[in-house]
């Protein structure tokens, strides 16, 4: 079982009172509560975990990974997680999301290193309008289109692997300047 701090009062131990409150989780604790709370899909519960996790990753000029050691009741830190997490481009394809809905148009003109020469935008389907000869090309409609968000950090948590009880949370893309995070989740 994951470590918690309690404490009780003296008329507490004595048995004369009820326990007292948790004291604040200490930073050992909060990592155990990002590694839950992201396979959870961060309930209402774990807002705290998750802006712990965003204060990890946006850490500048050294981002930090999702969380840090997580340690079991005996002290010693629970290893049977997997997060591999990444950090995304805006001028690559991987560093945009669309809802599952639609597709994701990318292009890139000209120079590969400058994210102002993008066109990005999520669309439903297409058409195609024959053009009339040589003088006038086919032209392409794009339908239902609406913006696509940018994201720059992908993390995907599984608990237990290889075994009969793993868990692997959902893919989280998010963009921790804006707040956007795909799929969403609570927090």
């Amino acid at each position: 079982m994951f470590k918690r701090t309690f404490f009780l009062s003296a008329a507490a131990a004595a048995g004369l009172l009820a326990p007292a409150a948790p004291v604040q989780a200490q930073g050992f604790d909060m990592d155990c509560k990002v590694i839950l709370c992201m396979a959870g899909g961060f309930p209402s519960d774990c807002g705290d975990a998750y802006r712990y996790m965003i204060d990890r990753i946006t850490r500048f000029p050294k981002p930090l990974p999702p969380f840090g050691i997580c340690s079991q009741d005996d002290g010693t830190p629970y290893r049977a997680v997997d997060a591999p997490y990444a950090y995304l481009q805006r001028n690559t394809p991987a560093g945009w999301d669309c809802p599952d809905t639609h597709r994701l148009y990318f292009r890139q003109n000209g120079d590969r290193d400058r994210s102002n020469n993008i066109t990005t935008f999520c669309y439903t389907h297409t058409t195609t309008t024959r053009g009339r000869g040589r003088d006038e090309p086919d032209q392409v409609v794009f339908h239902g289109r609406i913006p696509a968000n940018h994201v720059n950090f992908q993390v995907q948590v599984t608990v237990e692997p290889g075994t009969p009880d793993s868990y692997t949370s959902p893919l989280y893309r998010l963009n921790y300047s804006t707040g956007y995070v795909d799929p969403a989740i609570g927090g």
